[in-house]
């Protein structure tokens, strides 16, 4: 522990050494040596970061370890931020737990870029016209209506009887999704058991990806994983992906097996849509697992998207 003490001791010095040679940054409290002004954040950062705005203006920094965090809490500031200087601020500040860190996965990871390369436009382009445009959604209204119609049908199987509403919604709007992305279902009303297996799976995800990594804080002590999130996540993405890893490799072989040509014609999910733009399994397993995760919990995405 001292000897990691002395290491960031040093670090602050150097980052302090050099911020005195980059432009002016924003107003904000002053921080701490080494911690910055993480005390300050508590249990409820949003209504911490409010508070200091109305004492530091719209347009405030932060110091969280030896991150600089530049807070816009106006409209105004917002404005700026997500219209006039959208291009330069796009990208993120991936964290140490994602597999976004990967470079080979970053370039076609919409929520977490390094930056907004051409590859990155490529694919945001691809999911607008193939996932998100109102043709597409318009056309997959039959999907969620037979899904709906299957539950409502197990729903009348069970009259009389107690059953979880989370864990049936989570059945309908799971296989919804997958029938989008996979044309198939990936969960029985039936099996309670693997519902509530995926359920935590998908909870357990979201959970180790906001908890407060000490290695976003102090990046150099990123290799380390002190506290383990980095090895839960990949063993925790691992099991979620072994829902569909077969059905990748099944899609592919049998692409393989009657030529490009062929399916071109066929074309029916977004599966077809990444294969033809010749992404590997890796990157289409670890876009499902992103993707699966912030349509069923959209509200930890948020949370997620801000940390």
């Amino acid at each position: 522990m001292l000897f990691l003490l002395a290491i960031l001791l040093l670090l602050s010095l150097v980052l302090k050494h050099k911020s005195s040679k980059v432009p002016a940054i924003p107003p904000g409290p002053r921080s701490w040596p080494l911690i910055g002004n993480v005390l300050q954040m508590g249990n409820k950062p949003h209504i911490s970061l409010t508070k200091l705005a109305q004492v530091y203006g719209p347009l405030m920094s932060l110091r969280l370890g030896t991150q600089l965090l530049v807070v816009g809490s106006s409209r105004e500031a917002a404005s700026e931020i997500l219209k006039t200087h959208d291009r330069e601020l796009s990208g993120r500040c991936v964290p140490h737990a994602s597999f976004a860190k990967d470079p080979k996965l970053n370039e076609d990871s919409i929520a977490w870029t390094f930056e907004c390369t051409d590859r990155w436009k490529f694919f945001r382009s691809l999911m607008r016209n193939e996932l998100f445009s109102s043709k597409v959604v318009d056309g997959q209204s039959s999907t969620r209506e037979a899904k709906a119609k299957e539950m409502i049908d197990f729903l009348k199987k069970k009259e009389g009887e107690g059953v979880k509403i989370r864990d049936i919604v989570f059945v309908y709007t799971f296989n919804v999704l997958a029938n989008i992305y996979l044309s198939k279902d990936l969960i029985d009303y039936d099996q309670s058991g693997e519902c509530q297996r995926v359920c935590g799976l998908v909870r357990e995800m979201m959970e180790l990806h906001t908890t407060l990594n000490i290695s976003d804080l102090y990046p150099v002590l990123g290799r380390l994983d002190l506290q383990g999130l980095s090895r839960k996540c990949n063993e925790c993405g691992s099991r979620i992906q072994e829902l569909w890893g077969s059905i990748i490799k099944e899609r592919r072989e049998g692409r393989n097996d009657t030529g490009d040509d062929d399916n071109s014609s066929k074309r029916k999910d977004f599966l077809d849509v990444l294969l033809d733009g010749e992404f590997s399994d890796e990157q289409i397993s670890s876009f499902f697992v992103v993707y699966m995760i912030s349509n069923l919990y959209p509200h930890n995405t948020l949370l997620l998207l801000r940390y």
